[in-house]
């Protein structure tokens, strides 16, 4: 491990002391930001390395003082919320965020980033954030029913937490040809959702107005969203942000400890929920970045597959340094491993999609040519450098996207253009098309590795 890493680990109660080495401190302070372990590394300094209090105690006391100040905020937003939601429905449940440390009565565990509320029925609960002052920020997705945001606080609306599996995909089916296109099969993963009747029957513990998963439900809530952040490496393409949490899997040995879980109960519950997976994966990635698994299931061995976008999976290398890291997806390292084309076998021959790649000084252009006509209800597209990325959907004329673009833009001849400003002489990227139907499923889809360079066009199909 690097010297960064080295200190995220033992800040996140790895037994190895980080030895003094030169780096940056301000980059380390981002990155404890990101794996939101101010409150542990403060609560840990004092015995720790010397060098590592002179440099970092004033900046880590100061974080942990801010995030101590927003849980109080989050706790005060949800107690109003639950105020004003009276008798209209039953109080919704924090998950993630302050969870962990409201239920154990820890303070040092206190982590915020927004607030994850699990509800038994969005629309009330939509109706009293917006009389509150919230503004929605984030359309309906999937199990999300919108972010509001309100003051600098920002709610995250779920009608349940999905526990991904990989359900049907197999090692077998994800060996690439030497050459040629890929006909990948199409597998489903599982996802078996928490709702809110089971966060509640499993008896919820409330502080205050606040509520939160008992310590099994909330164990198996983090092992399947560190898992989901894991796995779907696409849905993370165009955020900055690493792959692992720390503190994610270090609140998993806080919750195990805790009074109240019962490890019977835990089993059941990672039966019924179809948990192995993530909280086998969960045990592997606490054994290989903290040095222990603290779960009472044996840590799962890999190789862990992944889910490059949509439908595609591969069986790639897994970097732990990587894991911790911002900057993680390097599509240089990817790309030798699927080939040159990636097909999803639906049945459905793909259209002729065409995809070229040019670059002038900094600014490097991806076109895509879609075919003259197409009786898909959308057509969707990814573009992905590594650590900016772009998300497109084409739907009855209309082209949105969300992602690290600079523009992106539909032309004549149905062609869509996206620019990108980049620092790097050249490189790889994944460049994805797809048709989907009315209610969303894939139709067909292509995934294309593709390479740009200085005054280079690259012509890929």
């Amino acid at each position: 491990m690097g010297a960064l890493t080295q200190v995220l680990r033992w800040a996140a109660d790895a037994h190895d002391t980080p030895e003094d080495q030169d780096f940056d401190d301000r980059v380390l302070l981002d990155l404890i930001v990101q794996h939101a372990l101010s409150g542990r590394l403060a609560r840990r300094l004092p015995t720790g390395p010397q060098w590592l209090r002179d440099r970092l105690g004033g900046p880590v006391a100061a974080m942990h003082a801010d995030t101590l100040a927003l849980a109080e905020a989050h706790i005060r937003a949800v107690d109003r919320i639950v105020t004003a939601l009276g008798e209209q429905q039953p109080p919704p449940v924090v998950v993630k965020g302050i969870a962990t440390g409201l239920l154990t009565g820890q303070k040092h565990l206190l982590r915020c980033g927004d607030i994850d509320l699990v509800c038994d029925d969005g629309g009330p609960l939509i109706e009293t954030l917006t009389q509150l002052g919230y503004e929605r920020t984030r359309a309906p997705f999937l199990h999300e029913l919108g972010e509001f945001t309100r003051a600098g606080v920002e709610i995250d609306v779920h009608a349940y937490l999905p526990v991904p599996g990989y359900g049907a995909v197999r090692h077998a089916d994800l060996t690439p040809p030497e050459r040629g296109t890929w006909y990948q099969p199409r597998r489903a993963p599982s996802m078996h959702p928490i709702r809110h009747g089971q966060l509640v029957d499993g008896g919820t513990v409330t502080v205050g107005r606040v509520s939160v998963p008992d310590p099994c439900l909330l164990t198996i809530v983090l092992c399947a969203h560190a898992f989901l952040n894991f796995t779907n490496m696409w849905s993370l393409s165009h955020r900055a942000k690493p792959y692992v949490k720390l503190a994610e899997l270090a609140d998993l040995h806080a919750l195990v400890q805790h009074e109240a879980f019962d490890t019977q109960r835990f089993l059941a519950l990672v039966a019924e929920l179809d948990a192995g997976d993530a909280v086998s994966w969960a045990g592997w990635a606490s054994t290989a970045l903290l040095g222990r698994n603290p779960l009472p299931v044996p840590a799962g061995t890999g190789p862990f597959l992944r889910c490059l976008w949509w439908d595609f999976w591969a069986r790639l290398p897994v970097d732990e340094e990587a894991l911790l890291l911002p900057d993680w997806f390097d599509p240089a390292a990817v790309t030798p491993l699927l080939g040159s084309r990636i097909e999803l076998d639906t049945g459905r021959p793909a259209p002729p999609w065409t995809v070229e790649v040019r670059r002038d000084g900094d600014l490097v252009t991806v076109m895509v040519g879609l075919p003259e006509s197409t009786d898909a209800e959308a057509e969707r597209g990814r573009v992905d450098f590594g650590a900016i990325g772009t998300e497109w959907v084409l739907s009855d004329g209309q082209l949105t996207a969300v992602g690290g673009h600079d523009t992106c833009d539909l032309l004549s001849g149905r062609r869509v253009r996206l620019r990108y400003r980049v620092d790097r002489a050249g490189g790889k990227l994944l460049v994805g098309v797809a048709e989907q139907n009315a209610s969303g499923a894939l139709l067909s889809a292509v995934l294309l590795p593709a390479t740009w360079q200085t005054s280079d066009r690259a012509g890929v199909r």
